[in-house]
């Protein structure tokens, strides 16, 4: 199907801002020496007795919570509500798939993501700034044994402050997993088929990527699993048992990732200005990667598959940031041997 003139220079702009992520380097909330002595009070903190209990309860939480919540979180988006907005703009889709026939140019002016990105941004930074203030009082316990001169009686336990990671985890995870649903089915897509719910993932890892490897990394999977999903690829054996055992681990990796991005919730009186900052610069960056991944794949499926992403490069000869790990999924679908059988053109 041949592009109109709208949604071909649309293309090209997708791909110079890809191009223009992976030159950028991360932009860092602080000036350096601020984030030195973040990190070393962090850190303090974090080698305090019972540190070692509150890893745990937030790596074990998003283990357990993570299918639960982006179940949820993925079902709290009414595809009927959709398809009604779609109608009263006067397109009759007849459902999801008759979306993406319509013109790009139409589906940017029905979603009007703007709203629902910054919508759920400001949310996670409400739940930041929340989860940050008992974290922040919990620190201050362990690591110094006193908040504002009231004594350590006065600060909350090492169970509240894992409580609150685990939390604030959870919520991070949901308002992650809602804003790509909410994108998905904009533009065509059901986040709740399995193999949508991998492309789901797959995008918030690549929200959740800020060092230029890791980027790179997160570009070159959800390419990849572009490419399948365009081409029909058999996920045969997606079940739900399997589906179920990726979405943990994506969780659990999702956890260890959300702390090294909001080190400043970590710490004493900045924690709750930092958290909820990161919360928020989070949350959106997932947005503007789903707004970006999903417009992408649609004009590839409208192309026919005429269409594909520049080439990523390989950026793993740079020097990675602290926080430059990604999640891997691709990986995860391997080990988990979920991953379609290769195309006849793809083996030698």
């Amino acid at each position: 199907m041949t592009l109109s003139a709208y949604e071909q220079r649309e293309w090209d702009r997708l791909q110079k801002r890809k191009e223009a992520s992976l030159d950028k380097q991360a932009r860092n909330l602080l000036p350096r020496q601020a984030r030195d002595r973040l990190a070393a009070l962090g850190q303090k903190a974090r080698n305090a007795p019972g540190a070692d209990k509150v890893v745990a309860a937030y790596g074990g939480a998003a283990r357990g919570l993570g299918k639960a919540v982006s179940g949820t979180a993925s079902r709290t988006v009414s595809k009927k509500r959709v398809v009604e907005q779609y109608r009263r703009a006067g397109h009759e889709t007849g459902g999801l798939g008759g979306i993406r026939e319509l013109d790009l140019e139409v589906v940017d002016e029905v979603a009007r993501h703007n709203a629902v990105r910054y919508g759920h941004a400001l949310s996670a930074a409400a739940t930041g700034l929340g989860s940050a203030a008992a974290v922040t009082g919990g620190e201050v316990l362990a690591g110094v044994g006193t908040i504002a001169g009231a004594g350590a009686g006065a600060a909350p336990g090492i169970g509240t402050v894992a409580g609150a990671m685990a939390a604030d985890t959870a919520m991070m995870l949901a308002l992650a997993t809602r804003v790509v649903a909410s994108t998905a089915l904009y533009y065509g897509y059901d986040p709740n088929d399995p193999e949508e719910e991998v492309f789901v993932m797959s995008v918030i890892a690549l929200g959740m990527s800020t060092g230029t490897s890791a980027k790179a990394a997160a570009y070159a999977e959800l390419s990849q699993l572009t490419q399948l999903l365009v081409r029909n690829a058999p996920w045969t054996k997606l079940n739900e048992k399997v589906l179920t055992r990726i979405v943990q681990r994506f969780a659990a990796k999702f956890a260890q990732q959300l702390p090294k991005k909001k080190l400043g919730q970590f710490v004493p009186v900045a924690g709750m200005a930092v958290g909820a900052g990161l919360s928020y610069l989070l949350i959106d960056r997932v947005a503007v990667s789903a707004r970006d991944a999903y417009r992408e794949r649609f004009l590839i499926e409208k192309s026919d598959g005429d269409l594909t992403g520049a080439p990523v490069p390989d950026h793993g000869a740079a020097d990675p940031a602290p926080d430059d790990d990604g999640i891997g999924l691709i990986t995860i679908l391997r080990e988990e041997d979920a991953l379609p059988p290769p195309f006849p053109s793809d083996t030698p």
